[in-house]
């Protein structure tokens, strides 16, 4: 169950990253939010990263598979373990990916 859930959150954090669900991040991008010296958002940067976007990939598969209570506290420290687990799976996954592509 862990794997598939990390697969999936993979699988949202890549669409995010590469502009699968345009519906999406083109409304995230084009929020008026912090920009940073180069014009780039907040939610620009963030899916330019598949650290930061794997993290929230993570918490939004969690909510969808989570078999706990929600609100409770073991629901609250399972939604932030797995975010946490899945930016490392995601940043390791598309890092190792992107190795592979440019071989």
């Amino acid at each position: 169950m862990t794997l598939m859930s990390l697969l999936a959150a993979y699988g949202l954090c890549f669409g995010l990253m590469n502009d699968k669900a345009k519906w999406i991040t083109d409304r995230l991008i084009a929020l008026p939010l912090r920009k940073d010296g180069e014009g780039a958002t907040l939610f620009g940067r963030m899916f330019a990263c598949p650290y930061c976007t794997g993290f929230h990939a993570g918490w939004v598969v969690w909510v969808g598979v989570s078999p706990e209570v929600v609100g409770s506290l073991v629901w609250a420290i399972g939604i932030l373990t797995f975010a946490f687990a899945s930016a490392a799976f995601c940043y390791a996954l598309d890092t190792a990916l992107r190795w592979i592509e440019e071989r």
